[in-house]
């Protein structure tokens, strides 16, 4: 364990790679491919250069470390959620500031030095339980023998909501259940080391998620104010402190292993108070935990459990991550119905990219929420805590099919029951719809659906009846929804043009923060001719051709009407009424055209797209989703879509349609640029670009907060698609086609264990040709 919590990798090296020097790759040496967990998780990074905290996970919650080095906030975990913060550590009256972080999946590692002492904090979340376990260790790094006194506030503000939850689910607050996102307790991370914070501040009123542009006064609560909350009743029994949350059924626990000189109750919790003398270079290492439940005799139960068992406990959750992540890659594991495909290749860049897809779908996995047995969550800590939304699964859809199909094929069925004209996901906890209409919504739906169908080869799933439906007939009820939403014939909308879907003047149904992303836009009208052509392939298949033939007829009438946005030198526009247009220089009409249309697009104009794309929007390491030259770049900066930053499924879907463009070594360039990113953690929501150099080539890049975004999310599992879908070419077909064969690309390897219409195939990819064998079976 002391191995593991000093392991420090060159902090230097990794900032002046995200920093701007182009990595070189290494030869790997070892023969097992897959990386250990303890090599594929976080380095120690600055405090100073981490905008989001390290999160934790156990597979049913998810909370955030906070800036001290104690403390968590935004835990959740379905029906239970807390507010404010679980308490700080103090030495000597003074609240010490982390330094160093280090994110693990089964832990965050917190490290400084203050005043002659040398503090190290590890907290995890024990896995699959309702517990969250404490170490702290604190050396004299003096000459001389010192006296301290350690008090660890101890705050159990969690209460118990059924119920539906949302995208921003509810948590309790000094006045009560919330759901409205004021930034209160975010106002308290960001003074975490004063606990005396006072006073009242003027923020940004978000309502449903949306920031409405209304200031409104947010409190600053002092901890001995969150400590008094007279929500909650604390006793201090048998040698532990015992939260009742007086509006709901939720009680919390607190458990000492080291035994504290004192221990003082409040209202929310307590303070443990230990009295120390250190001798130069000794260390004391302090040792609690904090259990919940629905009642307090489930919580004493538990804290007899663990307080004895601590030790083989707090090793125990990092051999619970280690056998789960060795398992993920096995056929016939426990953990999923399929299992990743297994990479080998010297290219170490590659290889790390690659793995921190699966990494981030095992972090994001949740099982115990009540609409499926196995679920992984789209987003957080601080959202979504039961959420799965649609676009975001769709950009790691192929992979979802291959690594878990059955779950997969659950969720889909689960999804067709939410209407995606209304809603942008479905959660999992009250199993409804949640949030706004979304117009990726139908191409995200069906495309998982497509995915999951040409890899299992599961045709008979189009005839099931789905919400009134049968599958096919819901793919082309989809595809056609372009029609349903088209203005053509309106006043001022009766050129052919407006013949073209119309996803109407609200940017939250696209991309949020971009004010001249609506109404006609090229990147979703795209999408329905592939659509269209799609459902026509599994008509034929079904062996309907008149079906497939009038929409193939519809997507060949729509084509050339798009290509009326595409606006010259490599950028498109959108069209709003009265035959007004506004050039968008964005990252999504260069994705979904050149995914979903390629074969469409002249070779002079794919150069011209590709231009567009290295000139405005790469970075050495990562890029932006909106032009600096956009005419709207000025009031859309938010770190996934504006022009500082850019959303993770972006990346992965630029390369897909690099590899369209017969581009595939400018794709695997980038694939391996990127590496530096992963050495924080998990893929994001988005990734900011940051700095002196923020709006050139040269920006540094880290895991994004600002813009209210999710430290944790899985679109960028797409990643790990591009490989196994680009530089592989393992793409099957309706048609029966598997491989595609990829564009010359300076990349040998070999994919194992590739799950292929219930059978398990290698690929091996040597001087630019892929070989595509079926695996033996194992004998069980």
């Amino acid at each position: 364990m002391q191995k593991t919590f000093f392991h420090c990798c060159s902090l230097a090296l990794i900032l002046m790679l995200i920093g701007g020097c182009a990595p070189t790759s290494k030869t790997e040496t070892k023969t097992d491919p897959i990386p250990s967990l303890e090599k594929i998780s976080g380095d120690w990074v600055a405090a100073d250069t981490v905008a989001m905290e390290p999160s934790l996970r156990n597979f049913r919650g998810q909370a955030l470390v906070n800036r001290d080095m104690t403390s968590i906030s935004w835990f959740a975990s379905a029906p239970y959620s807390g507010g404010y913060h679980s308490g700080v550590l103090k030495i000597n009256g003074e609240v010490p500031a982390v330094q160093m972080y280090r994110w693990q999946p089964f832990q965050a590692l917190r490290k400084t030095t203050f005043k002659g002492y040398e503090i190290l904090s590890s907290t995890r979340m024990l896995p699959e339980e309702d517990a969250f376990l404490w170490q702290v260790e604190i050396t004299n790094t003096t000459s001389a023998a010192q006296d301290l006194t350690v008090d660890i506030d101890m705050i159990g503000f969690i209460s118990k909501y059924g119920g539906d939850w949302q995208w921003w689910y509810p948590f309790p607050t000094l006045r009560g259940k919330q759901t409205r996102r004021d930034d209160e307790i975010d106002l308290v991370r960001n003074q975490i080391t004063n606990p005396n914070r006072t006073g009242e501040v003027m923020i940004e009123e978000l309502i449903n998620g949306q920031p409405t542009g209304k200031q409104i006064r947010s409190v600053l609560p002092a901890d001995q104010e969150i400590l008094n909350a007279t929500k909650y009743k604390t006793a201090l029994e048998a040698g532990a402190f015992i939260v009742s949350d007086q509006e709901t059924e939720a009680v919390t626990g607190f458990g000492f292993v080291t035994a504290p000189s004192s221990a003082k109750p409040f209202n929310s919790g307590g303070t443990a108070q230990w009295k120390l003398t250190l001798q130069s270079n000794e260390k004391k290492v302090i040792q609690y935990f904090m259990v919940y439940a629905d009642s307090k005799d489930a919580v004493k139960s538990r804290l007899k459990e663990i307080q004895p068992a601590f030790e083989s406990k707090f090793t125990g959750a990092q051999t619970f991550w280690e056998n789960r992540w060795a398992k993920i890659f096995k056929p016939g594991n426990d953990v999923i119905s399929g299992c990743f495909p297994v990479l080998e290749t010297s290219d170490t860049l590659a290889k790390r990219v690659y793995y921190t897809g699966p990494l981030t779908m095992l972090y994001m996995m949740n099982t115990n929420l009540p609409q499926y047995k196995r679920v992984i969550l789209t987003g957080g800590p601080k959202w979504g805590a039961s959420i799965s939304f649609f676009w975001d699964n769709t950009e790691w859809a192929f992979i979802q099919a291959l690594s878990d199909p059955e779950r997969l094929k659950a969720n889909i069925a689960l999804w067709l029951s939410v209407d995606p004209g209304k809603n942008y996901g479905f959660d999992n906890f009250g199993g409804k719809g949640v949030g706004n209409a979304y117009s990726a919504n139908y191409y995200a739906l069906f495309q998982l659906i497509r995915s999951y169908l040409v890899v299992t080869k599961d045709y008979d799933f189009l005839n099931e009846k789905i919400n009134g439906r049968t599958v096919l007939e819901t793919l082309e009820f989809y595809s056609t929804n372009w029609e349903r939403i088209s203005s053509y014939g309106k006043p001022g909308c009766t050129d052919d043009i407006y013949k073209l879907g119309d996803f109407g003047d609200d940017p939250w149904n696209l991309l949020e923060c971009v004010p001249t992303y609506i109404h006609i836009v090229p990147s979703f009208n795209a999408t329905y001719i592939w659509m269209m052509r799609e459902t026509a392939a599994l008509y034929r298949k079904a062996n309907n051709p008149a079906k497939a033939d009038a929409l193939d007829k519809k997507a060949s009438e729509m084509l050339p009407l798009l290509m009326k946005l595409y606006a010259g030198n490599g950028v498109w526009k959108c069209v709003y009424p009265n035959n007004k247009s506004v050039e968008v220089r964005h990252v999504m009409d260069f994705i979904y055209t050149g995914r979903f249309i390629p074969q469409d697009i002249p070779d002079a104009m794919r150069q011209e797209m590709v231009d567009f794309l290295y000139r405005e929007l790469m970075t050495t390491h990562w890029m932006r989703a909106q032009s600096l030259q956009d005419v709207a770049a000025k009031n859309s900066d938010r770190p996934d879509h504006g022009p500082l930053g850019a959303f993770d499924g972006w990346p992965a879907a630029t390369m897909d349609a690099l590899v369209q463009f017969d581009q595939s070594q400018k794709a695997l360039d980038f694939y391996r640029a990127m590496e530096p990113l992963t050495h924080e953690g998990s893929w994001a929501q988005a990734h900011e670009l940051w700095g002196d150099n923020k709006e050139n080539k040269n920006a540094r890049v880290r895991i994004a907060e600002r813009g209210w975004h999710a430290r944790d999310a899985i679109a960028g599992i797409g990643m790990s698609q591009v490989m196994v879908k680009g530089f592989f070419g393992f793409n099957p077909q309706v048609n029966g086609e598997t491989i595609t064969k990829p564009g010359t690309v300076n990349l040998e390897g070999t994919l194992r264990h590739v799950l292929y219409g219930g059978e398990y195939y290698t690929l091996e990819l040597r001087g630019g040709e892929v070989s595509f064998n079926k695996e033996a079976k194992e004998e069980k």
